[in-house]
């Protein structure tokens, strides 16, 4: 089983290493594709919260600024923020910055600004227990743990970052960080903009999770297996299926492009 995930892994490299072989976009069509990207994270990740604004919806506040009429006050200040806090992870990878604790509340404390109940709650570790809905008797990390749990973890993303593939680190540091539930509100979308930061210092290109009914089912129930049987290679299948998908999509834009040039040119 060990080296069948290993031959998955390598043949993401692979695939990942043929972009390297088409000439690359153009600055404004590389700017249209991370807007659409961009949106599509945005409304991808609120969805799986629970929020109800749609693809359209949602690309009309991050781009025009516009809202719909008769939209929730609360679903158009989760856009705002998880815009915000998109662009913020985009800044840290830009400018090489590693992950710490610091970096993981900036982004929890962006991600859940206007909409945190309080002020101390944005980017704040969490006081009391919390578990997962209807499961009561399976809490996450107790509050008094949080901070050592956290120190782990980065001092753990140290090490992993450099020892195991970017795909499996990204899809690691994802279930580790979710795993403790560190803040009161914002964790499931600060950690799928934790597992993009690590897939993009890489060179890897961003994937969203999809929203609908029986991606978000197996999303949840790949997460439950790593917290419930501590088996990781689902989780990780999982988000190479993403990944796979992601480079596939982004290799036949750039054939497309090179075919267009070369058209043109004839």
């Amino acid at each position: 089983m060990k080296s069948t995930l290993t031959t998955q892994l390598k043949q993401l490299t692979d695939l990942k290493m043929q972009l390297s072989g088409y000439r690359p976009l153009s600055e404004k069509q590389v700017a249209q594709l991370e807007r659409e990207i961009r949106v599509e994270h945005v409304w991808s990740s609120n969805a799986i919260e629970g929020n109800r604004m749609t693809m359209f919806e949602t690309r009309s506040i991050l781009d025009a600024g516009m809202t719909v009429h008769e939209l929730p006050i609360k679903s158009v200040l989760e856009t705002l923020d998880l815009g915000s806090a998109y662009d913020y992870m985009l800044d840290l990878v830009t400018r090489m910055q590693p992950l710490t604790q610091t970096t993981i509340r900036d982004l929890n404390r962006i991600a859940t600004m206007k909409t945190a109940d309080t002020v101390n709650e944005a980017g704040v570790y969490r006081a009391v227990n919390v578990w997962p809905n209807g499961r009561e008797d399976r809490p996450y990390t107790a509050p008094f743990d949080i901070r050592p749990a956290m120190a782990d973890l980065i001092t753990w993303s140290t090490t992993a970052q450099q020892q195991l593939h970017p795909v499996q680190y990204a899809a690691e540091l994802h279930f580790r960080f979710v795993t403790i539930h560190p803040f009161i509100d914002g964790n499931g979308r600060t950690a799928r903009l934790l597992m993009n930061f690590a897939l993009l210092q890489a060179g890897y290109p961003i994937i969203n999770v999809q929203p609908d009914k029986n991606s978000r089912k197996a999303y949840m129930a790949a997460l439950e297996t790593v917290q419930v049987n501590h088996d990781s290679q689902v989780f990780t299948r999982l988000i190479m299926t993403y990944v796979t998908a992601s480079l596939t999509n982004r290799l036949q834009i750039l054939k497309l492009n090179e075919q267009n040039i070369n058209d043109a040119q004839e």
